[in-house]
């Protein structure tokens, strides 16, 4: 709640400035600003929480909160709720996950390991090179979790999870 209200606080007073300068390196353009921005306003609150838990568009919904000017007793409450959403997902995974891949990681010994290393390096060497230098780091940088990076690549390659995700978004007046 202090990192959201932090990030909040700055993205409104004097971080303003550095976000339209530097902001683009991290993910946060102008143009993806000023889209977020808009959702905010149209949709003000649940727009913060479902904003604030997902994945890509965590830090842009604190920083589009804080640059469309709405007051920090409206804006900070469903940002922090949104992260407790985040972070409670996650736990869940962990907990119901965590045992399955402690006993996989435990049974898998020398060159298996070696081999999903391997693996893992091949891809993320592949889809930085296949999206570009800086636009595989950036999209990475956006949804660090095993699961995110498989649910926004699959959104990209999937016109029809595509599709779906927008309808149940648009639906459940998510952003």
């Amino acid at each position: 709640m202090l990192g959201t209200a932090a990030l909040f606080l700055i993205a409104r007073g004097p971080g303003h400035a550095l976000v339209e300068r530097f902001g683009a390196r991290f993910g946060l353009t102008r143009e993806r600003l000023d889209k977020a921005s808009g959702v905010v306003e149209r949709r003000g609150r649940p727009a913060l929480v479902v904003g604030r838990a997902t994945p890509g568009l965590r830090t842009a919904t604190v920083v589009a909160a804080g640059a469309s000017g709405l007051h920090a007793r409206r804006a900070i409450p469903a940002l922090a709720l949104g992260s407790s959403v985040f972070l409670q997902l996650h736990l869940a995974l962990g907990y119901f996950l965590g045992p399955a891949a402690r006993d996989a990681l435990d049974s898998a010994r020398g060159p298996v390991i070696a081999v999903l290393a391997a693996l893992v390096i091949g891809a993320a060497l592949f889809w930085i090179a296949r999206r570009g230098r800086r636009a595989g780091a950036r999209a990475f940088t956006e949804a660090a979790c095993p699961l995110c990076l498989t649910l926004g690549w699959l959104s990209e390659r999937q016109p029809i999870a595509r599709r779906q995700t927008a309808t149940s978004m648009s639906s459940t007046g998510g952003v």
